[in-house]
């Protein structure tokens, strides 16, 4: 008997793919503080929460992944749309990722992606999505479809009083913390959430606001799913056209479908809300209280979140990001972000749905200027489990990018990632980086070719059982795709298709 969630993610993903052409998704929708708005643009790619980078799954060597911005500064205009597609063949020396049996193979991939933004008067629609099919032609392993999808739409009802939001991040997240990450230790992720904003004015400088929402939270095998149940009720002022300060409340309830292995509780923070946008600088800072009674009574802890973006040139800008907040795992699920290394992001493994402390920062810094980008990122994340301490874990992550085109129609790219997960009580420490080169040549406007090399590493200490997986590995990996890309990011702005 096949698996629900696979019938659901294939209907889900089939309605998506139907509807992306009318309705032109594009940027990358997390879950938002403020659903009553649009989320903001990510200016920095990677300044979310800390995830690991499917090896070998980058998608098109030498241009931007959906969702990296770091070769435009500034906000998305309203209406944007980027895709692309992408054709090859490619050859591993460790397609199992082993250090003592690596086995070669050679792959047959066919990748797309897309970027997209819709504008109305009664609607607006962004999303981005990344995907890539592989085919093991020695049959190391089976077709694998993998990829990662944030879709945000939502209805005006009423002017700008009334909207509904429908929300959907889907993709991919590890099973076993110990052993690689091949497509055996991999499960598909799904969180739909939907509601309603309601946005009231008593007056020119004030405002109110009441938000709800229903998420159902689906795992492909983990026996994690449910729904959760969200209300928060906003009371502010605008303090300028461009600031407004508030104070806010808001309560969660989790409920599992299977509350043998899980068990229900609900969360609740009160917090004043401070908001500032200018020609060059943003903040968006919140500073209270938040509680949880996964004990079985509420516990107490300070709350804290902000996130700063400063333009300090016309070719650089900077975001950074940190707070304290309770959390869980359905909820970090759709703030992952991909770093400046670029590829397709993957989420740590759920070992458990309980309530966790997160503490966290990160930062991203993006250059740009005529033939040359840069990026970078950095993030840490410690999760706290009150009440299974046994799966407390740090987490960082740090990416790299550079891009330089060569000629008008040569570009070349350098990338790396490196990420450290230390599962303190687990006794199992895990590094894992690549390196990855790229050359992309367009003979024509829309036709590009590209060539791409990666060198995968994987260190970890701890947890010696060969049943648990974990041991280290290395692999070296090679592709050559030729490209379709009618948008890319100079084209959408009348210039040359070269990062």
């Amino acid at each position: 008997m096949s698996h629900p969630f696979r019938g659901s993610a294939s209907r889900a993903l089939i309605a998506l793919a139907l509807a992306s052409p009318a309705l032109a998704l594009a940027q990358t929708a997390a879950q938002e503080t403020n659903p009553a708005e649009a989320p903001p643009v990510q200016a920095v790619p990677g300044v979310g929460s800390p995830a690991a980078v499917l090896p070998g799954a980058a998608v098109l060597p030498g241009y931007l992944s959906p969702g990296d911005n770091s070769a435009e500064l500034g906000p998305e205009p309203a209406n944007l749309t980027r895709y692309g597609v992408a054709a090859g063949i490619g050859e591993t020396d460790n397609v199992n990722l082993s250090s003592t049996n690596p086995k070669s193979q050679t792959l047959a991939a066919a990748n797309a992606d897309f970027d997209l933004r819709r504008s109305g008067s009664r609607l607006d629609a962004i999303g981005v999505g990344t995907f890539t099919d592989i085919d093991y032609l020695q049959h190391a392993f089976r077709n694998q479809l993998l990829g990662r999808f944030d879709g945000l739409l939502t209805a005006k009802l009423w002017s700008d009083r009334l909207r509904w939001a429908i929300a959907d991040d889907y993709g991919e997240q590890q099973t076993n913390p110990f052993a690689a990450v091949t497509p055996t230790n991999l499960q598909r992720v799904n969180v739909f959430s939907t509601g309603p904003d309601l946005t009231l004015r008593p007056s020119d400088a004030s405002f109110v606001k009441f938000d709800a929402r229903y998420s159902r939270n689906s795992y492909e095998t983990s026996p994690f799913d449910g729904h959760n149940l969200t209300a928060s009720a906003e009371v502010g002022r605008q303090l300028s056209a461009l600031s407004s300060l508030s104070l806010a409340v808001a309560g969660e309830q989790l409920r599992f479908d299977n509350t043998a292995v899980n068990t229900d509780y609900n969360r609740r923070e009160a917090y004043g809300h401070y908001q500032v946008g200018g020609a060059r600088t943003s903040i968006d800072a919140q500073l209270g209280v938040t509680q949880a009674d996964d004990l079985g009574s509420w516990k107490t802890t300070p709350l804290a979140r902000l996130t700063l973006t400063r333009q300090i040139s016309p070719f650089s800008v900077v975001t950074v990001s940190g707070g304290r907040e309770y959390t869980d795992s359905s909820g970090s699920f759709s703030n992952l972000r991909a770093g400046a290394g670029g590829g397709i992001v993957i989420a740590p493994v759920t070992q458990t749905s309980s309530n966790y402390l997160r503490d966290y920062g990160s930062a991203g810094w993006s250059f740009v200027k005529l033939r040359t980008s840069i990026g970078l990122t950095g993030s840490w994340e410690r999760d706290i489990y009150d009440l299974q301490p046994v799966f407390n874990v740090t987490r960082e992550v740090l990416g790299v990018r550079v891009g330089r085109a060569i000629t008008t129609q040569l570009t070349a790219s350098l990338s790396g990632m490196y990420s450290h997960y230390d599962y303190v009580n687990q006794g199992f420490t895990d590094k894992t980086g690549t390196v990855s080169g790229g050359l992309a040549y367009q003979p024509g406007r829309w036709v590009v070719l590209y060539a791409r090399y990666d060198h995968s590493f994987r260190r970890t200490a701890g947890i010696p059982n060969p049943i648990f997986g974990g041991s280290g590995y290395d692999e070296n990996r090679v592709f050559v795709m030729i490209g379709y890309r009618p948008h890319s990011n100079e084209a959408d702005r009348g210039g040359a298709a070269a990062p």
